[in-house]
């Protein structure tokens, strides 16, 4: 059996790729095979804002690597290209590698979550890789939903305000720690690809149309169509990414007519992209007061988070970056009181506790 793994950041700076580059010396050192790839660009050496020095990745003999063309010849290691395949980024077609001779890469992925799994369907089926990491970030992550558990790497460079931090990646556990639906609801509703108003479920629902985007119209026209139906709503399930304004506007619209009601989201990732973590959070716990529920159809989970006290300080008077931290100590102690997943400082923790959450998922 195989595993999926995401990597996100929630900015730059945040300790993504050390964290991912630790994972991976982690694996090579448990022999452990591997496939690489990313969501969107990553890789870059030198920080394109803060000219500050970045991690690259470095890759051993036998990976599986899926990176744009252009990319392959940014790197340091040999490789041999197995696919060039259809899915196409700025910087060329996406080919699936394996790497002969170690060295470094440079990581342009796919940026859709069906490219994703046909990208994971090749490592894993046809290349028999056991795990698969895919680098990503927080305003990237829809793609996510292809993995089987995601890594949040948060830091200093989100905010060096620990207070803050510590209230937002705390949102972003609950979030990815919403219930999942029963087997009984799993089952009704997966092949439904339309918002729905669910009555009974020996009944057909009422199907309601939507772009890709849940909207505040597409949340008045649920309010409307609650309320003409004769029928009592036991379940809205809305499989569309939903922004922070539009469950504003549909908790405002619903007001005092939750009681009973469940909202069921595909997966938490549709929420997270919506806006701020810390305000989704806030119109789910009103659904909640009011006796409604919030679920989740497809449950990705959230295996850790890694911190990094490093920021990039800036300097107005030379207009210049210089590397600087807050309290280390002080952000692993806030985080680790509040949530309830691990929370690595990979420097000075190390990879392994990571690696258990992954290998005991294979």
């Amino acid at each position: 059996m195989s595993v999926t793994i995401g990597i996100a950041g929630t900015a730059k700076n945040t300790g993504k790729t050390t964290t991912t580059a630790a994972i991976l010396n982690e694996l090579y050192n448990q022999k452990i095979s591997v496939g690489l790839t990313s969501i969107g660009y990553d890789g870059e050496e030198i920080d394109n804002i803060t000219r500050l020095p970045k991690p690259r990745l470095f890759v051993k003999k036998d990976t599986v690597v899926a990176t744009a063309k252009k990319c392959l010849q940014a790197g340091s290691a040999g490789y041999d290209i197995l696919e060039v395949t259809d899915i196409l980024t700025p910087l060329g077609k996406v080919c699936i590698v394996k790497i002969t001779a170690e060295g470094m890469v440079v990581i342009a992925g796919p940026n859709k979550g069906t490219q994703l799994n046909y990208i994971k369907y090749r490592m894993i089926n046809d290349l028999k890789c056991e795990v698969v990491l895919v680098d990503g970030a927080l305003n990237r992550l829809a793609p996510m939903t292809e993995t089987d558990g995601i890594i949040i790497a948060t830091g200093a460079s989100r905010t060096t305000n620990i207070d803050d931090l510590v209230d937002e990646t705390k949102a972003l556990a609950e979030l990815f720690n919403l219930p999942a639906v029963s087997k009984d609801e799993s089952k009704y509703l997966s092949n439904l690809d339309k918002i729905a108003l669910i009555f009974d479920f020996n009944k057909e629902p009422v199907l309601l149309k939507y772009g890709s985007l849940f909207d505040s119209k597409i949340a008045r026209d649920i309010c409307k169509k609650t309320k003409e139906e004769n029928r009592t709503v036991k379940i809205i399930f809305v499989p569309a990414l939903i922004s922070e304004a539009a469950l504003k506007n549909l908790n405002k619209c619903m007001s005092e007519s939750w009681n009973g009601k469940d909202l069921i989201l595909k997966d938490s990732i549709k929420l997270i992209i919506g806006g701020n973590p810390e305000s989704i959070l806030m119109e789910i716990n009103k659904i909640e007061a009011e006796g409604g529920n919030v679920k989740i159809l497809k449950t990705i989970p959230l295996l850790a988070i890694t911190v990094n006290p490093f920021y990039p300080k800036y300097y107005s008077a030379s207009c210049t970056y210089e590397a600087d931290y807050i309290n280390r100590e002080k952000l692993l102690k806030s985080m680790r009181a509040c949530i309830n997943v691990p929370v690595i400082d990979i420097e000075s923790d190390g990879p392994l506790r990571l690696l258990e959450n992954i290998i005991s998922r294979i």
